[in-house]
C-alpha cells in the first residue's frame, strides 16, 4: 500500500494475467480502479467491487458505474453509509443491481443483501485477540474463495467471518496461517455444519 505506486496501477491490465475466473477492484489509484473494472467487464470476468478507503475519490456517476459493472459489492458499515449517500441508493437498491451487497460491521458481524433478502452473518469469537489489522482483507479472501466455489450466501458469509477471526489472532497483516482441516474443524465448531 503506497500512494505513489498505486497511482501507476493502471499500467497493469487484467489481460496481463491468464486463467482469471474472478476479480476484485479494491483501493488503488483512481484511474487503475476505473480501468480494471472496465477490463473485467470486457473480459466477462465477474468481480467484487471493494472501494474501501478509496471511496471518497469517486463521484456519484463513477460509483454508479462501478455498481452497474460489478457482480458483488463489499463495504464496511461506514463505507456503506457513504456509498448510499453518494449514490442516493439504499442498501436494497444497490443489492438489486448486483448479486450481493456485503456490509461488514466489525464485532457485530456482517450482513449480505441480495435480491432475495438479507442474510445475517454472525461474528466468530477469536480464540486470541492479537491484531485486527488485515481482518477485513482476510474476510474478503473468504468471500472470494466462497464465490469461486459457488457456496450459498449463508456459508459464504460464515467462511469469510471465520477467516477474519483467525486473522485477529496473529500479529501483522498477512502472517496468519492455518491448516485446511483446522479451518473445517473451527467452522463446524462455530456453525454446527460442514461445507
Amino acid at each position: 500500500f503506497h500512494p505513489g505506486a498505486m497511482d501507476e496501477a493502471h499500467r497493469n491490465r487484467v489481460s496481463d494475467a491468464q486463467g482469471i475466473t474472478i476479480g476484485i477492484v479494491a483501493p488503488d489509484g483512481k484511474q487503475g480502479m476505473i480501468e480494471h473494472a472496465e477490463q473485467f467487464v470486457a473480459a466477462d470476468i465477474p468481480f467484487l467491487f471493494d472501494p474501501g478507503q478509496g471511496l471518497p475519490m469517486f463521484n456519484e456517476a463513477e460509483l454508479l458505474a462501478f455498481i452497474e459493472q460489478a457482480t458483488w459489492v463489499v463495504v464496511n458499515d461506514y463505507e456503506s453509509k457513504l456509498l448510499q449517500e453518494r449514490t442516493e441508493l439504499s442498501a436494497g437498491e444497490i443489492a438489486d443491481r448486483v448479486e450481493g451487497l456485503i456490509v461488514t460491521r466489525g464485532a457485530r458481524g456482517s450482513v449480505i443483501y441480495t435480491r432475495d433478502g438479507r442474510v445475517e452473518v454472525p461474528v466468530v469469537k477469536a480464540q486470541t485477540v492479537a491484531d485486527p489489522t488485515g481482518c477485513g482483507d482476510a474476510y474478503r479472501a473468504g468471500l472470494l474463495y466462497s464465490l469461486m466455489n459457488d457456496f450459498d450466501w449463508k456459508t459464504t458469509g460464515r467462511v469469510a467471518s471465520l477467516l477474519g477471526s483467525l486473522k485477529v489472532g496473529s500479529h501483522g497483516t498477512q502472517n496468519h496461517r492455518f491448516e485446511v482441516q483446522e479451518f473445517h474443524d473451527r467452522f463446524v465448531e462455530a456453525f454446527g455444519y460442514s461445507f
